[in-house]
């Protein structure tokens, strides 16, 4: 995985068997994007960034959505582990709202401890 990242948006290029796509944070609009190589959002992880300072943080996910064409794929398990790898970059926990992020932890139990 290689970051190619700007002050706004950092990008991972991960690929997939059938195409390329990239995980992209877009921090203005809260959330991580899926994109295809042209700029097409086939789905994101929206998350909301709690607590001041440097302790004391929660990454609440209250979302994750695949377009259904990009369903199966895995994309939604890259964007989870995209914003759990930030999570961890800033010291915090986080609170799976989302359904699908909750089985994902669950499943995964190497990210057990980011649950607050």
């Amino acid at each position: 995985m290689v970051n190619i990242g700007g002050e706004d948006q950092d990008r991972y290029m991960t690929e997939n068997n059938e195409e390329e796509v990239e995980i992209v944070q877009n921090a203005g609009a809260s959330r991580f994007e899926a994109q295809l190589p042209d700029g097409t959002v086939v789905g994101y992880l929206q998350y909301e960034l709690q607590g001041t300072g440097l302790f004391n943080k929660t990454l609440a996910i209250p979302s994750t959505v695949v377009q259904p064409a990009y369903e199966g794929r895995g994309i939604a398990g890259r964007l989870a582990s995209e914003s759990f790898s930030w999570a961890r970059k800033l010291g915090a926990t986080v609170n799976p709202i989302c359904p699908f992020i909750k089985a994902y932890i669950d499943r995964n139990p190497v990210y057990q401890d980011l649950l607050g």
